[in-house]
């Protein structure tokens, strides 16, 4: 599970919420992603920047790094099958990444 900084304060406010969003949320995306799908809730999240150099150790399924948007997109929708991909209506980086994690 990921640890975001000073969630420790936080934690009992989101552990109370019934969604998250987060849009261009920059370094904390994938601890976005990875707070929602731990816990199941439901999310939406628009990436903006790779940061490929502030995090090497990004690896696709297929070992490649994630260096490009679209490496970001999929590495962020490999966390959960349930994760679905909207086109938002707005020039770049507009691509939502979301669950309802509904069975």
């Amino acid at each position: 599970e990921a640890q975001i900084p000073g969630l420790d304060r936080s934690d009992r406010a989101l552990s109370s919420c019934s969604s998250l969003v987060a849009l261009h949320p920059d370094e904390a995306t994938e601890e976005a992603v990875d707070f929602a799908v731990g816990r199941r809730l439901p999310f939406v999240v628009v990436p903006c920047c790779v940061y490929s150099r502030l995090f090497p150790c990004r690896v696709l399924r297929d070992g490649g790094p994630v260096a490009t948007y679209e490496d970001l997109l999929e590495y962020l929708s490999q966390k959960h099958p349930s994760i679905q991909r909207t086109a938002l209506p707005f020039e770049g980086a507009n691509v939502a990444l979301w669950s309802t994690f509904s069975d």
